[in-house]
């Protein structure tokens, strides 16, 4: 599932049925079967918005890669690869002005798109783990992660916990949170403040522009300043932040608190356990999946 920062468009898939559904805030949608002309179904691997335009990355029948669609219809196909070939998983930026998906022609290779550039990867083993707004790719490998930015490589680190914000990184190694620059220069450090990526390729960490939210397993969840001191500590886990607001879990309740003064905005009860989540930047606007299927779209009363 994805949501464009404004809020004022959705995407969400049944993968079992290959439908892709587009949703505007109020309630109207359209539906498109990916699969609708194979006569093999595909294996769905993600889906992302940008400008207006869904990029649903999968296996198809005789291709890997991704089909476009726009609210009126299908845009085309960007194919690599043959039948066969697998694609992996796709990703954008917190604003949407960069995306990126990595695709497995064959074995022994992976190909990574990003923003119509490719990069030819001697593996294929790689996950996308992290996209920034400055461009800012992190692949994840084994323990290790590779960091680039336009195609070129400027960092590997010793640790699968990396993310990207901006032109920063944030580390999880070595018992510590530490935040690099792009030039490997550490510029704060925590000791023991780890993080690691959960079931549902869910950080325990999540940057924002003025704060980080980072969550110690069955307790509460600390907020960071970026030089890494602690300020506040919120009640459940973080599973969404911009920079406006950040979004808890506490079971299947979900609360909203405004980065402002960290007032609440609202809470709202969801009907099964909860996957993903993603919030407007007007706070007006939310997503969320089931954990293992179904999608809710609840907006302010206000919109």
């Amino acid at each position: 599932m994805d949501m464009i920062p404004d809020g004022s468009l959705s995407a969400v898939v049944d993968s079992k049925r290959g439908i892709l559904y587009l949703v505007k805030p109020d309630g109207e949608s359209v539906a498109f079967n990916v699969g609708k002309n194979d006569e093999v179904a595909p294996v769905i691997s993600g889906v992302a918005v940008n400008d207006g335009i869904t990029y649903v990355l999968a296996t198809y029948e005789k291709f890997a890669g991704v089909r476009k669609y726009s609210w009126a219809g299908p845009l085309g196909e960007e194919r690599h690869g043959w039948a066969g070939s697998v694609a992996d998983n796709i990703a954008r930026s917190p604003s949407g002005n960069h995306l990126c998906y990595l695709i497995t022609p064959n074995a022994g290779k992976q190909e990574l798109y990003c923003d119509g550039n490719e990069l030819n990867l001697a593996s294929e083993e790689y996950e996308i783990h992290s996209v920034s707004d400055s461009g800012v790719v992190v692949l994840g490998i084994g323990d290790k992660s590779l960091v680039l930015k336009e195609g070129n490589k400027v960092l590997e680190l010793e640790t699968m916990s990396v993310i990207a914000y901006r032109d920063k990184l944030l580390a999880s190694e070595d018992g510590k949170l530490r935040v690099y620059s792009l030039s490997g220069d550490v510029l704060a450090e925590k000791e023991g403040y780890t993080f690691k990526m959960t079931t549902l390729m869910r950080w325990t960490l999540i940057p924002t522009g003025r704060y980080i939210f980072r969550n110690e397993p069955l307790e509460d969840t600390s907020v960071l300043t970026w030089n890494l001191r602690e300020v506040k500590r919120l009640p459940g886990f973080p599973y969404f932040a911009n920079d406006n607001f950040v979004v808890m879990c506490d079971g299947k309740t979900l609360h909203c608190y405004s980065l402002e003064d960290f007032h609440e905005v609202f809470s709202i009860e969801v009907p099964d356990d909860i996957g993903y989540v993603k919030l407007s930047d007007d706070g007006k606007v939310l997503l969320v999946s089931g954990d293992v299927g179904g999608f809710w779209l609840y907006r302010a009363e206000t919109f």
